[in-house]
């Protein structure tokens, strides 16, 4: 029998039939009476087809064989409604419920599901609490299930509408029940660990046993035939580059080289609070570039410069320009921008979401005390008036400047875009970029106990789009 029309369900039925067995089948949730969310709805009517009762039946009432099929209790499904003695017809609808079910509860006045006890007016009116008084709110009787809105034409469509319920499980269910494809990410903290199966000789292990540890979340029969992705599945260890005593520094190294030759050398090695674009993080081809250029030169390859800040067209080539500025003292590297160069690149995301990037150094130098200076130059560009103008520092108190060295600060009095720290276990700086279309150059000196310091001054090197 069906409660649908016989318009609606000449639309929905298609005569086919589905093998729950099969893999390709499983997100139905496997074959009836294995799925917690199957059920048996019961159906009584007297002699002349006159409805008397609903209800669902005990899970132990009935029983599933896939040769033989269902097996019923009827009598004892029938004596547990009420009903001892006498005739009556008894129909049967085999579900599975996926969003609500055939419960009815209570809402309040916020359609918010009551769980407490409730008592009953003279005028029909549900209220709350066992015993009426001044407190109590009235109540509304809900059907916890969702309705046909409408079924296409094509029959391959059924829209559904929710009741007036505000209960997450009731909406999650809801949402549920229009996807073909859900993901399940595990909560974070928890892990998988795949066992070996085969006991005896522990050079064939043959790990196809996975086992979820630390989370509520639990594999179920409709994610058979589905996909699990493990990330860094075959990363037993993380392991630093290997110390060295020549002044070649591991290409993409995380931490300093112990060496007899000095070179300072940086590398971004956070940037989680930043909104990356693209570029290297290691800067490496600038490193090659700059590492031997004093502040005041200029690279040998100068195809590699975009512009000055501000180059005149009376100055001639740019050769010629770039000698004239720099006989001027108008000129060093951090007042050029290049490219051919994969500088990293941030997104803008507004005032109230600075980029906030972490610098590392991972030097080359003898393990002694060391004095670690950073400085930050470059350019911010203007749209009134039109024009680059030199970065300056962001404080509380100004709120204009384009960068600020958050950890550790900086002496405002003095050299805010400065900051000096003295370590035997390295150094790392975070600042944060809180203007758009600029370009930021790091300038970082070592200077080892009893060493000849080293700076390394990668200009624009840190853009923000």
């Amino acid at each position: 029998m069906s409660r649908l029309n016989e318009t609606d369900l000449e639309l929905i039925q298609t005569g086919q039939t589905v093998d729950l067995k099969t893999v390709e089948n499983s997100y139905y949730g496997g074959e009836f009476t294995t799925n917690s969310n199957d059920c048996v709805e019961t159906f009584i009517y007297d002699t002349n087809n006159n409805l008397l009762e609903t209800g669902i039946a005990d899970v132990g009432d009935y029983s599933y064989d896939s040769e033989t099929g269902i097996k019923l209790n009827t009598g004892t499904i029938l004596r547990k409604m009420g009903y001892d003695r006498g005739k009556y017809v008894v129909k049967f609808n085999f579900l599975r419920k996926v969003a609500g079910s055939s419960e009815t509860v209570l809402v309040d006045s916020d359609r918010r599901i009551h769980n407490g006890g409730y008592h009953i007016m003279g005028n029909g009116k549900i209220m709350t609490g066992s015993t009426h008084n001044e407190n109590s709110r009235e109540l509304f009787l809900k059907e916890y299930k969702y309705f046909v809105h409408e079924i296409s034409p094509s029959r391959t469509e059924v829209r559904l509408a929710p009741q007036s319920i505000e209960d997450k499980h009731y909406k999650t269910n809801f949402l549920d029940a229009q996807v073909t494809t859900k993901k399940i990410i595990i909560e974070p903290g928890s892990y998988i660990t795949l066992t070996k199966d085969a006991q005896g000789d522990s050079l064939k292990v043959d790990s196809k046993t996975m086992k979820l540890n630390g989370t509520s979340k639990q594999l179920s029969k409709q994610m058979i035939g589905g996909f699990i992705s493990i990330n860094n599945a075959f990363i037993k260890e993380f392991l630093p580059p290997p110390s060295a005593t020549d002044a070649t520094q591991v290409e993409g190294a995380t931490e300093e080289l112990e060496s007899s030759v000095i070179q300072a050398q940086f590398f971004i090695s956070d940037d989680s609070q930043a909104s990356y674009n693209k570029g290297d993080r290691f800067l490496t081809k600038a490193f090659e570039i700059f590492k031997d250029i004093p502040d005041t030169g200029l690279p040998a390859d100068l195809s590699i410069i975009e512009y000055p800040i501000s180059l005149p067209t009376s100055l001639g080539n740019l050769q010629d320009g770039l000698n004239k500025l720099a006989a001027k003292d108008l000129l060093g590297i951090q007042k050029l921008k290049y490219s051919k160069v994969s500088y990293p690149i941030y997104k803008w995301e507004g005032g109230d979401n600075p980029n906030t990037i972490t610098l590392k150094s991972n030097s080359s130098k003898p393990n002694v005390a060391t004095k670690y200076t950073w400085e930050l130059t470059g350019w911010d560009w203007d749209s009134n008036p039109s024009g680059w103008s030199e970065i300056k520092a962001y404080s509380d108190s100004y709120t204009n400047g384009d960068v600020r060295f958050e950890n550790p600060t900086a002496d405002g009095s003095s050299s805010p875009l400065r900051v000096e720290e003295n370590s035997t276990e390295g150094s790392k700086v975070t600042i944060s970029l809180h203007s758009k279309h600029i370009n930021v150059g790091v300038k970082l000196t070592i200077a080892p106990k009893d060493g000849q310091p080293s700076t390394i001054h990668i200009p624009a090197c840190i853009r923000v789009a």
